[in-house]
């Protein structure tokens, strides 16, 4: 869907955008939290470097005690300190 379709459909519906096209929502909440909608699963796990896939790539959050506080199909919570979030295209 383009933007402005995309947008009128949103909007239409009552649901946000990125619903539609299955992209990830990344919501960061200072240093101490992370929070990711959309995501396919935790590829690589470890409290200094997390790897998850996302439509289009993979979502690398680098930090320190990082702990995966909550998880389930669509939506994924990291506590602990976040340093670096980086989103990597490619295959996933």
């Amino acid at each position: 869907m383009k933007g402005r379709t995309l947008g009128k459909v949103s909007h239409a519906l009552g649901i946000p955008p990125e619903v539609l096209v299955n992209v990830p929502r990344i919501e960061v909440i200072g240093h101490l939290q992370l929070r990711l909608e959309n995501h396919l699963g935790i590829e690589h796990y470890d409290p200094e470097r997390v790897l998850i896939r996302v439509a289009g790539g993979y979502l690398v959050v680098l930090g320190n005690q990082l702990v995966v506080g909550w998880i389930d199909h669509n939506e994924l919570v990291l506590t602990g300190r976040v340093r670096q979030v980086t989103l990597q295209e490619g295959k996933s």
